[in-house]
């Protein structure tokens, strides 16, 4: 019993403590909402000035939306397939619209491939072979 006395003031003090603590807490949110109402206000003020050209930074923001669309993937072998029988690496790109650097990779996995043959004079040439080595390797 002695006990309960001595710790009743301690717990009250606590308490009393607490709830100062969440008062100054729910105050700070108060000022703090109050603050970024302003900001929120200026902000359209100055949308409208510039013209609405505005973007958010911070985690609250909207990512931007992504204007370009992406290529789609291009079928090599049906490439291959409308080139002649001899070309130039300026053919493929022209027929692809991709980079050289792009170009020039398609070509070396269809030389690995032999699927095709370089010559020396630059000129590339499809290579014949039978269907059944040009197959999908599963």
């Amino acid at each position: 019993m002695a006990q309960k006395r001595r710790l009743q003031p301690l717990l009250a003090d606590l308490k009393r403590q607490g709830v100062k603590v969440l008062t100054a807490l729910q105050q700070e949110i108060v000022k703090q909402e109050k603050d970024l109402t302003e900001l929120k206000a200026t902000a359209a003020r100055w949308k409208e000035v510039v013209g609405g050209q505005t973007r958010m930074v911070g985690t609250a923001a909207p990512l931007p939306t992504r204007t370009k669309r992406k290529k789609r993937r291009i079928d090599w072998n049906a490439v291959l397939a409308g080139l002649s029988a001899s070309f130039t690496t300026k053919e493929v790109q022209q027929q692809t619209g991709k980079p050289m650097e792009q170009v020039y990779a398609g070509l070396s996995r269809w030389v690995k491939d032999k699927k095709i043959k370089k010559n020396s004079s630059g000129v590339y040439q499809k290579t014949f072979s039978p269907p059944s080595m040009q197959q999908k390797k599963g």
